[in-house]
């Protein structure tokens, strides 16, 4: 059996999402650019209402029926190594990569980087949990794939 529950994931995602509202709130904190900020204020938002979304789906969790333990294994390597290494890694690496944006196209980009990441996280979540809970993350990544359309337009 895996060790790596769709709980788990959750608790992933919560995370990604709160280090995407970080991301995003230092960044429009910086911005001198009134769309930009606003942009970013608006996807700070976004993402703190993703949070509580999969907070919500926690509390009652079922993982997939019938996906095998080594699917589950591969799910787990994939994604505590996404969340660690590609998805800011923390509040703090969030806050130090909004910092580091010199300007408005590398803030953008740097976005555009985390919401990529972001969807192939969710994807993968999607396959971990219940068949009611996949639709809940099919629709936030609806919501990711739009915050990608909004950054590549004000690029």
């Amino acid at each position: 059996m895996a060790a790596f529950t769709a709980a788990e994931g959750l608790e992933m995602a919560m995370e990604i999402e709160k280090n995407g509202e970080v991301f995003y709130n230092g960044i429009a904190a910086k911005s001198t650019d009134p769309e930009l900020k606003v942009l970013f204020e608006e996807l700070a938002l976004q993402e703190r209402g993703h949070h509580q979304v999969f907070q919500k789906m926690l509390g009652n969790v079922t993982p997939a029926m019938g996906l095998p333990a080594t699917e589950y294994d591969q799910y787990e390597t994939y994604l505590k190594v996404a969340l660690e290494n590609a998805l800011f890694a923390g509040p703090d690496k969030a806050l130090s990569l909004a910092k580091e944006a010199k300007d408005g196209e590398t803030a953008l980009r740097t976005a555009m980087g985390f919401e990529k990441d972001t969807l192939l996280f969710f994807y993968d979540l999607r396959d971990l949990v219940s068949k009611a809970d996949q639709e809940a993350i099919t629709k936030i990544i609806l919501e990711e794939k739009k915050h990608i359309r909004r950054l590549m337009d004000m690029l």
